[in-house]
């Protein structure tokens, strides 16, 4: 890090000193977790973290995810684009995908982890998912969500779910319609730590 004549708070340096530090240890320890452990789950638990974005001066519509296991190792991740919809339909679309991964994948219990609030509620109140605009999407989750296996829909702030939007944005930007990885793509590294300091 260079230092010029830009005055600084103390929150960013601690925040720029324990990025250096994470990036260190991840470059020198297999070990490494990169997102703390939220709930006392048991090994076959598994966080999905899903966002949608929509660039509406490109007309640009992408969605992506990522699965972590609870000491927040890299399973799968994901990037998508769409031609029409809307904001909704981009966060419905990540966690519709998200969800058939993990499913293929063999996980029991998912923790998908969604920053829009209004999305959510959605998927809670299954009993008003007709009056959605896009109730289709919405059954298509739950007809997931019905299969042999435990799906909690947790909402969580947008500052610790930019590895999800990062990829969401990588999806709209991106030629293929859909994208399956494996390990995440250099541009997703530094939001995975981004996330654990938020």
């Amino acid at each position: 890090m260079i230092l010029d004549s830009s005055c600084w708070s103390v929150n960013y340096l601690v925040k720029c000193i324990y990025l250096d530090t994470l990036n260190l240890h991840l470059l020198l320890s297999s070990d490494f977790q990169l997102t703390p452990i939220l709930f006392p789950l048991n090994l076959s638990t598994v966080h999905l973290n899903v966002d949608g974005c929509w660039f509406s001066d490109q007309s640009r519509l992408g969605f992506g995810g990522l699965i972590q296991d609870v000491s927040g190792r890299w399973l799968a991740g994901f990037s998508g684009n769409c031609s029409h919809g809307d904001p909704s339909l981009t966060e419905l679309l990540a966690i519709l995908e998200g969800l058939k991964i993990a499913w293929h994948m063999g996980f029991k219990i998912v923790q998908c982890m969604i920053d829009s609030m209004d999305i959510v509620q959605s998927l809670l109140h299954r009993d008003q998912a007709y009056l959605h605009s896009h109730a289709s999407y919405l059954l298509d989750i739950f007809s997931l969500v019905d299969k042999p296996w435990m799906v909690n829909f947790l909402w969580i702030d947008r500052d610790r779910n930019c590895s999800a939007d990062a990829l969401a944005k990588l999806g709209a930007l991106s030629s293929p319609v859909f994208e399956y990885w494996t390990s995440p793509p250099p541009s997703v590294l530094k939001w995975l730590l981004l996330d654990v300091v938020s």
